[in-house]
């Protein structure tokens, strides 16, 4: 393809970080991109007003007219959302047109409907942006290695949630103070529950295994647990155990099948996951005959996230034909998140009470799960206004499964001494 034409649907943030990154481009003797087109309802928008002043004849008055457009071979898309972005993926598709995408949630959700569109019609469906930005993670498995040969990921792949622990472990900072910092700052959105909750990492990490096993799988298929239950004492804890708390995306296929989650987890400090900081995004790849293989770069913000989608129009401008899907050799069982084995360490918060122990250690024994550690310190006896003694202490378990502590914190979350649920950080070991 000697010139590829391109519209952008959507003049948001990523938006126009393509269209900025493009006019860069244009201005190189040989470029072979060319920006057509944009669909942005709103010309008097943040981003698109200057836009628009300079250059209205790129502007198409409808979606309609954009899929018409028969000089368009490339739609990218940076509107988000599921709704109006599904519809208009999927016209593009039938329509002959490539499309390109940074639309995690769309993708992640609706997949295998869309990448079947695609290949029906003999059409590229790229999002290299979609998963940690500028970090060419999904090149690299499509492109260089072999997949059948990656055993495993484990991945920080929120920005958001990785500055809000850095800053909770460095500064002392309480969830709620190191969040509204990460607001101020521009990381966090107002209304931060896919971050925090740890739903964007999930989605994130389903493309990836699709990448991998070939297999799509839903959200609800893969345990999750955010960060927001987290407190300076857990990190107090991590530290004196020489561990720090990320949240981390975690793939390993097995013989069995395929263990998958998001989860928080205590990681060695000389772990390179372990000094990732701030907003940074890391992903560590396994494979059968290669030492681990990590990529670490910014996952998030206009002009990473451009340089990712730009990355794609380049593939598509040097390979029109839009590449097979990846192999699916066979098909895969998401293991069970009972079935998993951790070092689970318990932090209890309760009223000083006769016989604690005793009651933990038998629900313990019944259970056949064994306490490696006990710490109660000091620091964490507290007297209440009404002269009650409140009392925070870790218990940390020898390697045993899940389910079988979740059952134990059924019954023990029950005890009227218990002042707070337990909050449970594992360990892989």
């Amino acid at each position: 393809m000697s010139v590829l034409n391109v519209a952008i649907a959507g003049f948001g943030t990523i938006g126009s970080g393509v269209a900025h990154v493009l006019a860069q481009h244009s201005e190189h003797p040989d470029a072979k991109i060319n920006l057509t087109g944009i669909l942005e309802r709103d010309t008097q928008g943040k981003y698109v007003q200057s836009w628009f002043e300079k250059k209205p004849e790129l502007f198409y008055e409808s979606p309609e007219t954009l899929l018409e457009d028969p000089e368009v071979d490339v739609i990218v898309e940076t509107i988000g959302g599921s709704g109006f972005a599904l519809e208009l993926i999927i016209n593009a598709l039938q329509n002959g047109k490539h499309v390109i995408t940074a639309n995690k949630d769309l993708i992640a959700v609706h997949g295998a409907e869309l990448m079947a569109v695609a290949q029906k019609n003999g059409r590229h469906l790229l999002f290299e942006a979609a998963v940690a930005g500028a970090i060419p993670v999904l090149r690299l498995l499509k492109d260089y290695l072999h997949v059948q040969d990656i055993q495993g990921i484990r991945a920080i792949l929120n920005g958001t949630t990785n500055y809000i622990l850095s800053e909770m472990e460095s500064n002392d900072l309480s969830f709620e103070q190191a969040l509204s910092q990460a607001q101020d700052l521009g990381f966090a959105e107002q209304d931060p529950t896919n971050d925090i909750k740890g739903i964007d990492a999930r989605y994130k990490l389903i493309i990836l295994t699709y990448l991998i096993t070939g297999q799509w799988f839903s959200p609800e298929q893969i345990s999750l647990e955010g960060i927001d239950h987290l407190e300076l004492a857990d990190f107090e804890y991590a530290e004196r155990m020489g561990r720090r708390i990320k949240l981390i995306a975690n793939l390993r296929l097995s013989e069995q099948g395929v263990e998958v989650y998001v989860l928080p987890l205590m990681i060695e400090k000389d772990d390179i996951l372990a000094k990732i900081a701030g907003s940074t995004n890391a992903v560590t790849l396994t494979g059968k005959f290669s030492e681990d293989i990590t990529l670490i770069g910014k996952g998030a913000g206009s002009l990473p996230t451009a340089s990712a989608i730009v990355s794609d129009l380049n593939k598509v401008q040097s390979h029109p034909e839009p590449f097979p899907p990846p192999p699916e050799s066979r098909k895969l069982a998401i293991e069970s998140m009972d079935e998993i084995s951790f070092r689970h360490t318990l932090r209890f918060e309760v009223r000083d009470h006769p016989g604690i122990f005793g009651h933990y250690g038998k629900i313990f024994e019944r259970l056949s799960i064994n306490i490696y550690a006990l710490e109660q310190l000091p620091q964490y006896h507290r007297i209440g206004k009404e002269g009650e003694e409140t009392v925070i202490f870790t218990l940390t378990l020898q390697n045993c499964k899940e389910g079988l502590v979740q059952k134990a914190l059924e019954e023990i979350n029950q005890a009227d001494y218990m002042l707070k649920p337990v909050v449970l950080l594992r360990e892989i070991v």
